[in-house]
């Protein structure tokens, strides 16, 4: 059994409780809202979640330290735009514990990528991300799952592998931080243009052309990027792409 923290309180924040605690773990979330904790804690609910029954290894609190104090590991599970503002309100607690980002997105001002973020704030912090094809609502139900730890330290990649695996669950791991933050902040681009085509009603032949181009620029993308971040910042090269590279 190990004690995690979990930071967010949100669909994915309490579905990755509920995995973690079904596998045995102890869980503490942190919520900013006292109406969440209270109802995580006392009817055992998450409105974002309605029909999942709270598991009870699971508790919930509006402050950072009860959370982080015990923990083996933090899960950021924030949106990506509260991301700097939350993680200057608990890294006095971090201490070497690995914080590990579940969240997708680039920070909107500086479009840097959410591991960039934490370590501009903290940069002896031990990052690793958590990702994957995933919906919250069936991982919270215990669908099969896969998904993909990425981190440059091997002891963080092990202990979530160790951690998250058991029957309803795979994780694969990775060294490629970068490539894994990307894809999952890119392909939602390619979900919301696939809604759309959805809304208009358009056919499987549009939707073949939507998968096989986004996942061949996310791709080139990936690649582009990941060459360039050893001499620059990437968010500062993006600005200077080429359209061409898209076509």
């Amino acid at each position: 059994m190990k004690k995690v923290g979990i930071i967010g309180s949100g669909s994915w924040g309490v579905a990755l409780a509920t995995h973690l605690a079904r596998c045995g773990n102890e869980v503490k979330i942190w919520s900013f809202s006292e109406e969440e904790k209270r109802m995580i804690n006392e009817e055992r609910k998450c409105k974002f979640l309605p029909e999942l029954k709270i598991h009870e290894n699971i508790t919930c609190y509006n402050e950072f330290e009860p959370v982080i104090e015990e923990a083996e590991f933090i899960l950021h599970v924030t949106p990506s735009k509260f991301t700097r503002e939350i993680f200057k309100q608990y890294k006095q607690y971090v201490g070497n514990k690995p914080v590990i980002i579940c969240s997708k997105g680039f920070e909107k001002e500086t479009l840097k990528t959410l591991d960039e973020v934490i370590l501009d704030e903290l940069p002896t912090a031990r990052v690793g991300v958590l990702s994957g094809p995933s919906h919250a609502e069936e991982v919270s139900i215990a669908i099969p799952t896969v998904l993909v730890a990425a981190s440059h330290h091997d002891d963080i990649l092990e202990m979530l592998q160790d951690t998250f695996m058991c029957n309803e669950m795979r994780v694969y791991t990775s060294k490629d931080v970068k490539g894994v933050e990307l894809g999952g902040a890119l392909k939602n681009i390619i979900a919301f243009c696939a809604g759309v085509a959805a809304g208009i009603n358009l056919g499987d032949n549009t939707f073949a052309a939507l998968i096989t181009r986004g996942l061949n620029e996310l791709t080139r993308l990936g690649v582009k990027l990941r060459r360039k971040t050893r001499n620059i910042l990437w968010p500062k090269w993006i600005r200077r792409l080429n359209c061409n590279m898209f076509k």
